[in-house]
């Protein structure tokens, strides 16, 4: 558990010291939720986000990173430019009367209203590796660079 506990607090400073880009708030159902996440580009088309998002009715949490690859279908169509579908995973923790650590599988589409501001639907998956119940959810955000 400790193992755990310092890999994901290495994870969120990590993603702290690689958010240089992205701030995004999240609301996310079910189970209903709110989140916090950081996001950094590490090339044309991938980039790293690490989020924490907390549910009350537990209360638990939801810790991890992932890699995404995030085109911006403005490199196909100009009239797509802001459009930025996106699929990508990575490992999270579950933290809760019984923590465990797993896969993180996420597939949305973010929308930039101005080169600064963007809205997000992400569709998310978590699959504990010990063997729990798992997650999928729907997330909704919004991105402030």
């Amino acid at each position: 558990m400790r193992k755990t506990i310092g890999l994901l607090l290495l994870l969120a400073l990590g993603s702290l010291a690689f958010a240089q880009r992205a701030v995004s708030f999240r609301l996310s159902l079910p189970p209903a939720g709110l989140g916090f996440g950081l996001e950094a580009p590490l090339e044309q088309n991938l980039a790293f986000r690490g989020f924490a998002d907390l549910f009350p009715g537990g209360p638990s949490f939801l810790v991890g990173g992932e890699l995404l690859f995030k085109p911006d279908l403005g490199q196909v169509d100009r009239d797509l430019r802001g459009i930025r579908p996106y699929f990508g995973g990575g490992l999270a923790g579950w933290f809760a009367q019984s923590s465990d650590l797993g896969l993180h599988l996420s597939l949305g589409v973010e929308v930039l209203l101005d080169p600064r501001t963007g809205v997000f639907l992400d569709g998310e998956y978590f699959y504990p590796f010990g063997g729990g119940n798992s997650l999928s959810r729907v997330v909704l955000g919004a991105s402030l660079r």
